[in-house]
This record gives C-alpha cells, structure tokens and sequence, in this order.
C-alpha cells in the first residue's frame, strides 16, 4: 500500500489499484466496484473521490471526516454518498469489528443514463448538493451486493456489463429510497477542494498515474489555474514535467528489476505498453529491456 501522509492524498478509485486490502471486482474508466476488507487499523488517511462514489458497509465501522470537520459513520448495512471533488479523511479501528465494503464509483456515461431515466421524477423529492447522504440498505440491496462477490473468481472486464450493474445500483436504491433526489444528488457534484501546495503534490510517486485534468481537480484548481501555476513552480508545462518525471521513476524501477516491463508501464501511468517503450527509448536511447541488460 502507498504510504499516506498529512501532505498525500489518495486518489480513488486508481490508488486502491496498490492497497492489498482492495480488490477490484470490474473497472472501466472511471465507474468501477471495489471490495475492501480491512483486518488493521488506518487511522487520518487522506483520500480524493475521483467520481461520486457510493459505499454499503457489509460489516464493521469507519469514519469519513471533511475538511469542513462535517463527520459520518459508516455502519454495518448502511449505504453512504461520498461527493467528488472534496478533501477526506477516513478512520478505521479495529475494535469496531473488521470492516469489509464495497465501493462503487459513477463515470459520465452512467451518471447520463440515470439521470436522463429520472428527469421527470425528480420534482417532489429532497434535494441534495455536495452532501454526505447515509441510508440504510433493505434485503433487496443486500442481495444486490452479495451478487457481486461472483465477480471475485470471475473477472469479466465488459463496459456493458460494469454500466448495467452500476445502473441497476442506482435504481434499486431510488426505489428503496423514494424520498431521496438521486439523481439530483449525483449529477451536481461540484468540486469544493482547497488549493493544495503544488510541488508537496506531487512528491509521491502515486501521484504519476494521473492525468493533468486529475492532477488540477486534486490540487484544488481549475486546469487553466493549475497550468498556469505549474508553470511558475517549475518553468515547464505540466504534461512535458509529467513525462520526465515518469520516465526518470521508471528508470528506477528498472534497476529493481523485480517488475516486469508492463508492471512498470502500468505503474507510471501508461496504458499502452509499446508507448512506453517508445517514450523511454526516445529519452536513454534503448528500450527499458535494453536498460535493463545494460546495467546488469
């Protein structure tokens, strides 16, 4: 697990990719379904919801805090609203019971089609913006999510197939909760996060997966803003930074040379392996393999 400090924060869902209590059941760009189950403490872990995020507490308790001190507990059979955008906290004993949950995040396309189904159903209900939002879960929801455990042993990887079960989340939720403005409450997410310390930012190593737009909502900015302030802090454009930076990472990691060449693509953020041996071969001249046998 990437170890977390006052001055980190841990961007989700991509950072629970390296914590070995998370398991990823399906992920499509940024929907995904997380199933954690934690057996130790972590206490004042910082963490950035990349996407709306829901949590159902199968068992145990955490606190989520924000940085506006409004608190949440996290109960067994509790299903909680993180907003996106926003600076948090989270606390874990181990005294309130092992603490196993599933987390799942909403991308664009899943948000568009929920809303689009509940536009006109919306005009009664409680309204929400930017909340913490906590319900209770029902046996129909329960048995929606111990459904999921399948996907443990079972790795499919289908957009279709991750968007239908996010979408069937979100429905049988509005039905259970008809009081409740879902739609509402997921589709006018606005980021509220303070400007962070730029270069602080972007010491860790975790930080590499992102993408500037990622980098920008993290740091509290707007991405003109962050541009413009990256530019200051290091005389250089934030994608060509970017770049040197992974690269010169990689090159230590190759030297490990206990990863594999797709370990370390993946872990400086490339998805696209031949672009990463293309990248490296034009900065040292040789591919990462060639590196590798010529430091051995």
């Amino acid at each position: 697990m990437v170890l977390v400090t006052q001055q980190d924060i841990l961007v989700l869902p991509q950072a629970l990719h390296s914590f070995p209590e998370a398991t990823c059941l399906m992920e499509y760009r940024k929907s995904a379904i997380f199933y954690k189950d934690l057996k130790r403490d972590l206490l004042d872990v910082e963490f950035y919801c990349n996407s709306p995020c829901f949590i159902y507490a199968e068992q145990g308790k955490e606190k989520i805090t924000s940085s506006e001190e409004d608190a949440i507990i996290i109960n067994a059979g509790t299903i909680t609203f993180l907003p996106y955008g926003r600076n948090l906290h989270s606390d874990y004993v181990r005294t309130s019971g092992q603490l196993k949950a599933f987390l799942l995040f909403l991308d664009e396309d899943v948000i568009k089609d929920f809303i689009a189904d509940h536009n006109h159903k919306t005009k009664s209900k409680t309204k929400y913006e930017n909340k913490f939002l906590n319900v209770n879960s029902n046996t129909l929801l329960d048995q929606y999510f111990q459904s999921l455990k399948i996907f443990e042993t079972q790795r499919f990887t289908s957009k279709g197939l991750l968007k239908s079960k996010l979408l069937e989340f979100l429905h049988l939720l509005t039905l259970s909760n008809p009081e409740v403005d879902f739609a509402s409450l997921i589709g006018l997410q606005k980021s509220r996060s303070e400007k962070r310390n730029v270069r602080r930012l972007l010491q860790k190593p975790s930080h590499l997966k992102l993408n500037i737009a990622d980098l920008a909502r993290l740091s509290g900015r707007s991405l003109s803003s962050f541009n413009r302030d990256f530019r200051a802090t290091y005389n250089m454009p934030p994608k060509q930074w970017l770049k040197k930076r992974r690269l010169s990472y990689a090159e230590k990691l190759l030297r490990r040379k206990d990863l594999t060449i797709t370990e370390i693509a993946f872990d400086i953020g490339y998805e696209n392996v031949s672009h990463f041996i293309k990248s490296f071969k034009d900065t040292y001249g040789m591919t990462p393999k060639q590196y590798q046998d010529f430091i051995a």
